[in-house]
């Protein structure tokens, strides 16, 4: 992973004092579980990093347009993700404080690495299960034509058909509401 180092010896002295931070972000991949995220150019972060007194905080949203694919017809779509970006950053060897809500990444000398708060951010708002469109009828199971541009001619899959594996158990549900009677 790379690094995105913000110098904060303007700040790091002076309670109260805060530093903008507007600017591309050197992102080009991200992995979120099987997914990948592509991004069409670098996500853009605009972001507050102020002293509290206890430490500093970066508040702010990142925004990036990315390509994903469509979980029901596999297809690349671009779609925009917009995250919000709230971590807290303590000098090396300060003790961490008492918040139980709030964690604290560590830095030393006068640098802040913002780059894992910033993805993490982006991470956090990508789809479970992207779609193109709401309306995207997906792939056939059984001869795997994309749907939204043709249509086949198998036979519709029965959900609860003996081919499925979840099928007997269809029966058990009918038997346990029967035995509540």
């Amino acid at each position: 992973m790379g690094r995105l180092a913000i110098d904060v010896s303007a700040i790091i002295g002076e309670p109260g004092a805060s530093l903008p931070f507007d600017a591309d972000v050197p992102l080009e991949r991200v992995a979120v579980g099987d997914t990948v995220l592509t991004f069409l150019e670098p996500p853009r972060a605009a972001l507050t990093i102020s002293n509290t007194g206890v430490g500093l905080v970066a508040v702010g949203a990142v925004t990036g347009r990315a390509t994903l694919e469509c979980s029901r017809c596999l297809e690349p779509f671009t779609h925009v993700i917009e995250g919000s970006v709230e971590s807290g950053y303590l000098p090396t060897g300060t003790e961490m404080p008492e918040e139980p809500d709030e964690e604290w990444e560590t830095f030393e000398g006068e640098t802040v690495d913002l780059l894992p708060a910033i993805e993490a951010a982006l991470v956090v708002e990508v789809p479970f299960a992207p779609v193109h469109d709401e309306e995207c009828l997906g792939i056939c199971p059984t001869c795997g034509c994309d749907l939204n541009r043709e249509q086949c001619e198998c036979e519709p899959v029965d959900p609860a058909g003996s081919e499925n594996p979840f099928a007997a158990l269809k029966d058990l549900v009918h038997e346990e509401h029967a035995d509540d009677s």
